[in-house]
């Protein structure tokens, strides 16, 4: 994403500029949590397929290196974040209604 966008755009989305942010920055966190988890099956996947008895420290280095590189890779977590809170496909709820509920019985 290169282009600025303007904090009205995300006021209008939610009706509040602090709660948009904090549904951005509570997706982006999500999102940052499903990248590490993909790139911790990623190198469970290469450590098992390495016999690392013959290998040297310096390859292992090289390996962490790549895995870094992979990581670099990967889009923003804060740039999809926007992208879905301005395209509407993020959906919050704050469990109120439910709330009552549960006290009213």
């Amino acid at each position: 994403m290169s282009s600025t966008i303007p904090l009205s755009e995300l006021e209008k989305l939610s009706g509040n500029l602090y709660e948009a942010i904090v549904i951005i920055a509570k997706r982006a966190r999500q999102i940052n949590e499903e990248q590490k988890s993909l790139i911790d099956i990623e190198t469970e996947m290469d450590d098992s397929m390495d016999d690392y008895e013959d290998e040297e420290e310096v390859e292992i280095e090289e390996e962490q290196e790549e895995i870094k590189k992979k990581a670099i890779k990967l889009p923003k977590p804060t740039e999809i974040a926007i992208q879905e809170m301005l395209t509407g496909k993020i959906k919050w709820d704050y469990g109120i209604e439910q709330d009552i509920e549960e006290r009213d019985n």
